[in-house]
Formats: structure tokens, C-alpha cells, sequence
């Protein structure tokens, strides 16, 4: 996302006294946050029992509907949403609004937050670029499924399937569910697999650098940071395949920000 490699020498160039934020409340000693024109956001906040903690997001025009709580705040245990209100898929996300949804550890045990109109992103963190759905599918090796009890109920069902170019997923979520790992030890890097849509280049206000703001489709609407020396470089119809920091944010810090609960 434009951002330093060093992640002191990024803080220091924070303007911290003109941050966005909010009073000290019950659960936060304080959260502020630095949005970036280009779509790259930083979040600072520490909780009510001084624990501190950042976390990064990357906003642009995908939307989807979403539901879930937070495992520890900053990071968010969200299903993405069909239209119906079915669940397409879970996954574990930062997010730069902990204020914005309850905090219940693995399993929720009250209300959840609901959001219409929240933005997921992805930031690159070891992928390859394709240059084609055809150059991608090369390189992949297909499940078969000629003795599967899905091929048996189903004859229609081919009998090799491809993983992708359109999935993501979080492995960290079956280390929780499996007890392999506890709410603290929860990541947001996971899987991504999609297809390239929109690039443009865009220019991080904070450093002066510019990375890849790519509209995709990992099976749904994504938001993705790319280095800007990825090679080759994306463009519409590129299938981006790695492992990638899943990001989240209900947009209160912006500008088009409409409380659903007003």
C-alpha cells in the first residue's frame, strides 16, 4: 500500500495530532486513524486494559454484506454474505473500526454486528501474478473427483476440479475452531485467489510511493494492495494467487459513511 518497509519509519511519518479519532471510552483508551487519499488506512488503539495494537486496511468500491464479532479487538471473525442473507464464507480480517463490533472470542455468545455496505480488502504479502485465467490454470494441479460421493449423486459433476481464481480463505480459523491456537494468537493472513477487474496506480499521500489499487473478484468483491513492483504487472483479466493480509473497515472513518443504525 505505499507504506514503508520499516515500520517505525512509517509511524514517525504519522501526523498524529491531525488524526481522526475518538474520546476515551469504556472500552478504548483511545483509537485514531490515518486515511489515506490512496485507500491505505492505519489504525492505532489501545484498550481499556492498556493493551496496545495497530492494524492496516485498504478501502475502494467493492461492497458486500457481512456479520460477526471481533476474536480480540482489531481482528474481526466476519461471514461474508449472499444476497439472501446466506453465508458464503468466514474469514478472519483486520479492521481499523474496533469500536464498531462486540468482542466474544472464538464463539459468539450475544448480538453480532450486521453491515450492508462494508468494504473487504486484501494486501499483498506473497502472491504471483498470472496474466491470464489460461496461464494460472497451467500451473495448478486439479482435484479429482471421479470417486468422490459428489461425482456419485451427480454425474454431471466434472471429474476434475480447480481450486480458484476466484477463493479465499483463512487458515487460521480451523487453528481456532481446532483449539490449535487461542483468540490471541489470531491472524488475518490468508488465502486469496482472484481474477483482476480494475488496476489503476495510485500514490500513498503519507510516504510518496505507489502501489497497485486493483478492484477483484475472489467470489466476491475485494479491494486489493499490490507492490508497485509487482511483475508482471496486473491488469484486467490477471489472476492474482498467494497469500495476502484480509482487511475490513464499515467506512466510519470516511466520507460516505451512513450509520445503518441511525
Amino acid at each position: 500500500m505505499g507504506l514503508l518497509a520499516d515500520w517505525q519509519a512509517t509511524y514517525d511519518l504519522l501526523p498524529l495530532p491531525e488524526m481522526m479519532g475518538l474520546p476515551r471510552n469504556d472500552r478504548f483508551n483511545h483509537i485514531v486513524v490515518y486515511n489515506d487519499d490512496s485507500g491505505a488506512n492505519i489504525c492505532l488503539f489501545e484498550t481499556a486494559d492498556g493493551s496496545s495494537s495497530e492494524s492496516l486496511s485498504v478501502t475502494g468500491p467493492a461492497r458486500v454484506s457481512v456479520e460477526g464479532w471481533q476474536v480480540v479487538p482489531g481482528v474481526a471473525r466476519l461471514s461474508v454474505l449472499y444476497g439472501d442473507g446466506e453465508e458464503m464464507t468466514r474469514l478472519l480480517i483486520w479492521v481499523d473500526d474496533p469500536h464498531m463490533y462486540p468482542v466474544y472470542g472464538i464463539d459468539a455468545d450475544g448480538p453480532v454486528a450486521r453491515y450492508d455496505d462494508y468494504r473487504v480488502g486484501a494486501i499483498a504479502v506473497d502472491v504471483e501474478v498470472f496474466d491470464s485465467k489460461e496461464e494460472w490454470k497451467k500451473t495448478q494441479t486439479p482435484i479429482s473427483m471421479k470417486d468422490s460421493p459428489v461425482k456419485r449423486m451427480d454425474d454431471d459433476v466434472p471429474d476434475e476440479v480447480y481450486i480458484g481464481p476466484r477463493f479465499v480463505a483463512s487458515p487460521w480459523l480451523f487453528a481456532l475452531y481446532s483449539g490449535e491456537a487461542g483468540p490471541e494468537d489470531a491472524s488475518p493472513i490468508g488465502m486469496l485467489k482472484a481474477v483482476c477487474n480494475e488496476v489503476a496506480i495510485v500514490t500513498n499521500r503519507l510516504t510518496g510511493m505507489q502501489w497497485y489499487k486493483v478492484n477483484a473478484d475472489c467470489g466476491f468483491p475485494i479491494t486489493l494492495g499490490l507492490p508497485i513492483d509487482t511483475t508482471p504487472a496486473p491488469h484486467p483479466g490477471s489472476v492474482v494467487d498467494g497469500k495476502a493480509f484480509l482487511t475490513g473497515t464499515t467506512g466510519f472513518w470516511l466520507a460516505d459513511y451512513e450509520d445503518p443504525y441511525a
